[in-house]
């Protein structure tokens, strides 16, 4: 019971590793706020857990629905952890061939949807005390071949971004 009396956010729990995650915390003894695109997957995991998990559907690549999530879990009693884990593959065009809007759209959900959730979330956590703040990364960040050159650029971004932000923040906790 690691989490008993913890409120957590996971962005992409309807599905895979977020909702695997939102089911860990949960039996861990958390509260689990989960954001999805997946309507379907985010309500079925809500109804089946006792009321342990709340779906809202969130798109990542919007900072309001990105601020509401984090918002509703902070107004249930505080905000404990974020699990930026929301994604997809992304463009998979040849940087010699993609399109803006393709690149804007990849670099929006795997990027900068981890920027604005650690954005919103730190100056909750600051104000508790402290929390716990997770980025899916990739092996795509750390060598070249392993995905699409946008998806790989997004990952080794999540990957700087995720060292910043444990730079800037390690004096909140």
């Amino acid at each position: 019971m690691r989490f008993a009396g913890k409120r957590a956010v996971v962005t992409g729990g309807a599905s895979g590793i977020g909702r695997a995650t939102a089911l860990r915390l949960v039996g861990e003894g958390a509260e689990v706020w989960i954001g999805d695109i997946d309507e379907a997957g985010g309500t079925e995991l809500a109804e089946t857990s006792n009321g342990r998990i709340r779906f809202q559907r969130t798109d990542v690549t919007k900072a309001e629905d990105i601020e509401a999530l984090i918002s509703a879990a902070d107004a249930a009693g505080g905000l404990d952890v974020l699990f930026n884990n929301a994604g997809a593959g992304g463009a998979r065009a040849a940087i010699d061939a993609i399109e803006p809007d393709e690149w804007d759209f990849t670099q929006a959900l795997l990027l900068r949807s981890v920027a604005l959730g650690i954005r919103y979330a730190a100056p909750l956590m600051t104000a508790r005390g402290g929390g716990a703040i997770v980025n899916t990364a990739s092996i795509a960040a750390l060598q070249t071949g392993a995905a699409p050159t946008a998806y790989s650029v997004a990952k080794a971004g999540v990957l700087h971004l995720t060292k910043m932000a444990a730079a800037d923040l390690a004096r909140h906790n």
